[in-house]
């Protein structure tokens, strides 16, 4: 009984604690922009564990700006990634899920991220079920942590390479129709199912925390898929991303819960 009193002491205190953080972004005038709370009380309590991780990171994160470097305005956002898209793994670095199961019939987006942003991968990038790390710049994102975000039309297209703006060099017909936004796409919640390991990825994907990536980014976002209206055809750079991280919804929790052998 004094086991379950305690358990359910430290749930309130997280909730809590999270509100709070919310209560604080809040203030941002788009509706949009603002972070969502988690109103399921199924609400897990290793998952209420891991998000207040991840939560606390964000915010020390934010009290030195230190994440807030990018060279382009993030509309209110946080966090800024580059981007490229690799498909669906079988049995992805999250406890061997399935990162098209995972979201099948759902309107999210599986991502694997960049290993700085992972806990203790080591050199070979090898971080089963790892969590959230982070640190110097850089957000932790570990296993099945959220955010919401937008495309953005803009990009590190080329390695090295200024920033190259749709806007200003013109862009295909297919994206035209959003040249009056700096948005590129709806906003959108992704989950983090899988790892960006730096071996094979040097160019996009740091090994270790506060360290950039070759288009001057502190984070990565691998995308399973593009929304479909973004471009991917070769003539148009891989856009940029601006997200906050947020409490995952409770269906994308039980999924994972169902799929994965991460306990």
């Amino acid at each position: 009984m004094a086991a379950l009193i305690l358990g359910n002491l430290f749930v309130l205190a997280t909730l809590t604690s999270v509100e709070l953080t919310w209560a604080e972004v809040g203030a941002i005038s788009d509706p949009l922009l603002s972070d969502a709370e988690c109103e399921q009380e199924g609400c897990a309590l290793n998952a209420l564990q891991l998000q207040k991780a991840a939560l606390e990171a964000e915010q020390t994160q934010d009290s030195t700006k230190e994440n807030q470097s990018a060279e382009f305005n993030m509309y209110g956002y946080h966090h800024w990634a580059t981007t490229t898209m690799y498909g669906d793994a079988p049995h992805a670095a999250c406890g061997g899920i399935n990162t098209a199961e995972l979201v099948r019939g759902t309107p999210y987006y599986n991502v694997a991220s960049a290993q700085a942003m992972w806990r203790d991968c080591g050199g070979t990038g090898n971080c089963w079920c790892g969590q959230s790390g982070g640190g110097g710049g850089t957000v932790g994102m570990g296993c099945f942590t959220c955010a919401k975000g937008r495309f953005l039309n803009n990009a590190y297209g080329t390695r090295g390479r200024a920033l190259w703006a749709l806007m200003e060099e013109g862009a295909s017909e297919s994206s035209s129709s959003n040249l009056t936004s700096p948005f590129a796409s709806e906003e959108i919640i992704l989950i983090v199912g899988d790892l960006c390991p730096h071996a094979g990825n040097e160019d996009w994907c740091p090994s270790s925390p506060g360290r950039k990536n070759a288009y001057g980014s502190f984070h990565h976002l691998d995308f399973s898929h593009y929304p479909r209206n973004i471009d991917t055809s070769h003539s148009v750079p891989n856009l940029n991303f601006v997200f906050n991280m947020i409490e995952c919804p409770h269906d994308l929790w039980e999924r994972q819960r169902r799929q994965s052998r991460c306990r």
